[in-house]
């Protein structure tokens, strides 16, 4: 009898895993493309005051910074990489 419970706890079991794991995302998203910009560090080159109103303007158009690279210590500006969903 025990033995029987057991296998039948087993295969509840594994028919639960089975169906658990078909749930998720099932909306992939399709033909995603990006456009990407490098830009120069504007609160470097302009101050942090005009170089965060820069920065808010290039977020409202839909850019995000995804990296930021400085050759050097005294070299230019740190470059910012920026990347938008193609319009």
């Amino acid at each position: 009898m025990k033995s029987k419970l057991t296998i039948a706890v087993l295969i509840a079991g594994v028919l639960s895993i089975g169906a658990w794991s078909g749930q998720g995302q099932t909306d992939k998203a399709t033909n995603v493309a990006y456009e990407y910009q490098v830009i120069g560090d504007p609160t470097a080159s302009y101050g942090p005051e005009i170089g965060l109103k820069k920065l808010n303007e290039l977020g409202s158009q839909g850019w995000e910074i995804t990296g930021a690279v400085q050759h050097g210590e005294n070299e230019n500006a740190p470059r910012l990489y920026l990347k938008r969903l193609k319009k």
